[in-house]
């Protein structure tokens, strides 16, 4: 699938500049700092699609 030009441009617009200093944030930390940081989220993810899932009367996560 390819994005409509004229709403790929708008998403660069507004969300361009967050994901430069995102860059920049990721920029100060070494190979293994990013990975901590990487299973940090994939975890709490995980947790948190528990969370929903439970709140939602289920068990079970996707």
């Amino acid at each position: 699938m390819v994005a409509d030009e004229t709403a790929a441009a708008r998403l660069f617009e507004v969300y361009g500049p967050n994901y430069q200093r995102f860059a920049a944030l990721f920029a100060d930390y070494g190979p293994a700092e990013i990975a901590v940081l990487s299973d940090w989220f994939e975890r709490a993810t995980e947790i948190m699609r528990t969370s929903l899932d439970e709140g939602r009367g289920g068990t079970d996560t996707p």
